[in-house]
């Protein structure tokens, strides 16, 4: 016999590891097919409005779901994302929300959570060095900015010259995200932008500006390019493509929609390079919409390593 809508409302508000159950389910379901709001409410025993309370939470904490013709909903998947692998940032991010909140007294709270610590720990620890090194980087920059001094940039690795050196600058401003920072090299007077990653250590000097009339405050695109253009480029993506694109340049997804069973990105950038990079290694997965001179441009590239 099935439980009444009230008094199913009552055991889920007294006891929450049952929902932490069914979400696990339910992330499950939603990963390997499609379901209706009422196929889903069915399958749990539950009502559909509490069904959409589960997708709305889902899509809160990052998980990609979508709905295709019939209304079904499914959570996005790709080839190089297994459905029966070990938890994802936004699983786990979710899971031990809920355990933290109302299960203080359940002797399953610590062991649940050490599991998770041991399902997660490879994979956010390198995670978490980057993000501590990193901010070690951007205080030190930022404290040379404010003061208006120059550092020194050491053990610096360069795309373009594939060469490691230190080197002398004065700081200007921040790229988007803080993974960049914008700054006059003093060896050749130039303004260039210079990755965050690429930095071994910044060393401060204690030497103010030296060449502040030369300084250009120059923004980044979303591909971390620096130009004077503000080129519109469109591509369509299979699903691969698109959520490389999210997950690689997470300043692209505003300009990023779904049309049928594609996706489409319409956006800005400053220059082709930054764009022609992630096209390049994804030729077989998209196609360029326009404009015809970023088509020439790609094509061009693909030429060059024709025997």
């Amino acid at each position: 016999m099935k439980r009444t809508g009230s008094k199913r409302q009552k055991e889920e508000a007294i006891i929450p590891q049952g929902r932490l159950m069914r979400l696990f389910q339910i992330i499950a379901v939603l990963k390997q097919g499609r379901w209706t709001i009422q196929h889903l409410a069915e399958r749990f025993d539950t009502s559909e409005r509490t069904v959409y309370r589960y997708i709305r939470l889902l899509q809160e904490v990052d998980f990609l779901i979508e709905k295709d013709f019939y209304n079904r909903y499914f959570i996005i998947t790709s080839e190089d994302q297994p459905t029966n692998t070990q938890f994802s940032i936004e699983e786990t991010k979710l899971i031990k929300k809920l355990i933290q909140s109302g299960t203080d007294d359940n002797p399953l709270k610590n062991t649940l959570l050490k599991k998770l610590a041991l399902n997660s720990e490879l994979d956010s620890m390198p995670r978490l060095f980057v993000k501590v090194r990193t901010a070690k980087l951007v205080d030190e920059i930022a404290t040379a900015i404010r003061n208006k001094h120059q550092v020194v940039l050491k053990n610096y690795h360069s795309a373009n010259s594939n060469e490691i050196r230190d080197r002398l600058v004065e700081p200007i401003h921040f790229g988007d995200n803080y993974h960049s920072v914008m700054a006059l090299d003093t060896g050749d007077k130039i303004c260039k932008q210079f990755k965050l990653e690429r930095i071994g250590e910044v060393v401060q000097v204690e030497k103010a500006y030296q060449f502040e009339a030369l300084h250009q405050k120059t923004s980044s695109d979303i591909f971390g390019f620096t130009g004077d253009g503000n080129i519109w480029v469109s591509l369509e993506l299979n699903m691969r493509a698109y959520l490389l694109l999210r997950e690689e340049y997470p300043l692209a997804i505003p300009y990023l929609e779904k049309k049928e069973d594609k996706y489409v990105f319409n956006g800005p950038v400053a220059n082709y390079e930054g764009i022609g990079r992630f096209v390049l290694g994804l030729i077989d997965e998209l196609k360029i919409i326009g404009p015809d001179n970023f088509k020439e441009f790609i094509s061009n590239k693909i030429n060059v390593f024709k025997p």
